[in-house]
């Protein structure tokens, strides 16, 4: 009887998943990034602990990389992450990576280059492209390259040197030959040479590269793209965004008066190494920190800026740069769940709907903190609303051609066409959710057949229970009568 109750949920289970995954398409999907903090990410205990001291904020404690294989599973299946960014692996006296000793040689508290190699490989096999971190502005003052007529006294590499960038990118090369990582991330752009951007984005031409930008404007973003950078980070979608969702009843115009809302090639971010903890902001307007993030993460994977996470965002992770909290080791324990999920459902639209990977941005209705927009593509649609205010919100949407219907895909919804050919799009308060688009089915026969399936089920459970309870008192009662 259980197996037969098992077979028939899961077998309706995968009626009730069938409409979305057929609308799939083979590498259509964007990319997703997920930064790796590693000393601060998760300690294998398997690594040497010299040099390590968890009760300095500062300093070492004691993440390691093998301890980033044994979350590869969660980054693959839980987040769907399609790019890991790992921090500098390369020797140095600051946990960050950002000041480096040696380029020469691994962090001796990460492992060794070895463990490096089989993680790329594990995430490889996983099919997650591995992105390295590599800082090109300072040396430790202890470094060899302090010898190097390059490297100033206070420890910073003159890029417009041709000797500094030969070496450069002579360790980018070697690095990568030997890891096999698929791209390079780096974190301050600005002070390249346009000329030597080409010259690396050329040299390592089958590399995936990612910029940032201290000085985040139309003439150095447009310039770094040219010059080959597939990606660049935009910071100050961050303040806006975090004005925005941390708080009720604030207009969305900062973020969709962006010039780059549209632009697939600047990627957005609500968490970043450098930045207090999205989390921490809820300490200032006394909301619920998971409420608020999953209606700041429906903005960001739903957007066509593709989604950059930085570890611990699915927890969510709390602190503060002012003490160094925010880069506090990632508590994977923490045993709620709901981000983790509410990105699942997010990741999972990617691929499933062209719309959502390469569509257009439309916005339906802004008003009262409460926006619905669409994703368009080759006349498929999905919607996306977000109440941002503190009680129910509905609008009319009367574009839509008629006898059609939306599907709520992360909250339970269905709206169908009204009298007057308009559809009705409504939300309780901080929320969002994501409709799917699609000619009217009529009856929802999965939903039907689960429900009777499971009525079915449990009224043949009860008659199988109540002839065995007979027979069990016939049985007494006989032999009681012998006695």
């Amino acid at each position: 009887m259980r197996r037969l109750t098992v077979l028939l949920v899961s077998l309706v289970a995968l009626m009730l998943v069938f409409p979305i995954v057929g609308q799939a398409e083979q590498g259509d999907e964007r990319n997703s990034y997920y930064y790796i903090l590693i000393d601060r990410f998760q300690n294998s205990n398997s690594i040497t602990e010299e040099g390590v001291d968890r009760n300095d904020p500062f300093g070492f404690h004691g993440g390691d990389i093998v301890g980033i294989t044994d979350r590869i599973s969660h980054i693959e299946d839980d987040l769907g992450i399609s790019h890991v960014v790992l921090s500098p692996v390369f020797a140095s006296e600051d946990y960050t990576g950002q000041t480096v000793l040696d380029y020469e040689q691994i962090q001796q508290t990460f492992g060794s280059v070895e463990d490096a190699i089989e993680t790329v490989d594990m995430f490889n096999e996983a099919g997650i492209e591995v992105i390295l971190h590599f800082p090109m502005e300072q040396v430790s003052e202890n470094s060899p390259l302090m010898e190097e007529e390059w490297v100033t006294e206070e420890g910073t590499i003159q890029l417009e040197d041709e000797a500094a960038q030969a070496y450069m990118l002579e360790q980018m090369t070697e690095w990568q030959k030997m890891l096999g990582t698929s791209g390079f991330y780096i974190s301050n752009a600005d002070p390249l040479p346009v000329d030597y951007v080409d010259t690396l984005t050329n040299e390592l031409s089958d590399q995936f590269w990612i910029s940032e930008l201290a000085d985040f404007n139309e003439s150095n973003v447009e310039s770094i793209l040219d010059a080959g950078f597939d990606r660049v980070l935009h910071g100050e979608f961050r303040e806006d965004a975090r004005e925005l969702f941390k708080t009720i009843e604030v207009d969305y115009d900062s973020i969709l008066n962006d010039p780059y809302l549209d632009d697939e090639r600047v990627v957005h971010y609500m968490d970043h190494y450098t930045t207090d903890r999205f989390t921490r902001a809820m300490e200032e307007s006394g909301l619920h920190p998971i409420t608020r993030w999953k209606m700041a993460l429906t903005y960001l994977y739903m957007t066509p800026n593709e989604p950059w996470l930085f570890q611990g965002t699915e927890v969510p992770s709390d602190g503060l740069v002012e003490d160094n909290s925010h880069h506090a080791m990632v508590n994977f324990l923490s045993g709620d769940e709901q981000l983790i999920r509410h990105i699942e459902k997010l990741e999972s639209f990617n691929g499933h709907f062209p719309e959502v990977s390469h569509g257009d941005m439309n916005v339906l209705h802004d008003d009262d903190y409460f926006l619905v927009f669409e994703r368009e593509h080759e006349g498929n649609r999905v919607l996306v609303a977000i109440n941002n205010s503190p009680e129910f919100q509905y609008t009319e949407i009367d574009h839509l051609p008629t006898d059609m219907e939306m599907r709520g895909l992360i909250e339970d919804d269905l709206i169908r066409e009204n009298e007057d050919g308009t559809y009705t799009v409504s939300l309780e308060r901080e929320s969002s959710n994501v409709f799917n688009v699609q000619p009217n089915q009529g009856i929802y026969w999965p939903l039907t057949l689960l429900f009777f399936g499971v009525l079915g089920a449990f009224i043949v459970f009860a008659i199988i229970m109540y002839r065995k309870n007979r027979r069990e008192d016939r049985t007494k009662q006989d032999q009681n009568s012998k006695e």
